[in-house]
């Protein structure tokens, strides 16, 4: 018997849209400052700025592999997933490993 591989789009579609929308809040947060250090409204979910900041880079770093692998998953290029730069020396040739990593979290083996 052969194993077919089968890759989850919906799954990672899903995630993709959690991490977005994620993405947006913590952006808000960094900016719930007043000019004199304290705070616009008490909201319980409110975070500080400095650590929101942090979040958010390290979230918009997964977005971008993510965003790259699920390109991988429906046969576009790198190229084809950020125009900017050409396929030869593209920057995400350097993340290959970790973009190969979440194909392979996104992908099931059926027999």
């Amino acid at each position: 018997m052969e194993t077919i591989e089968k890759v989850n789009v919906k799954q990672i579609r899903e995630d993709l849209k959690k991490l977005s929308e994620n993405q947006k809040w913590l952006k808000n947060q960094r900016k719930t400052v007043k000019k004199d250090c304290s705070r616009k409204e008490s909201d319980p979910n409110d975070i500080e700025p400095w650590e929101a900041t942090y979040k958010h880079q390290i979230n918009r770093e997964k977005l971008r592999l993510m965003y790259a692998a699920y390109g991988l998953m429906r046969g576009k290029s790198f190229s084809k997933t950020e125009n900017k730069f050409p396929e030869e020396s593209h920057p995400l040739n350097e993340y290959k490993e970790k973009i190969d990593k979440i194909i392979s979290e996104y992908t099931k083996e059926k027999e």
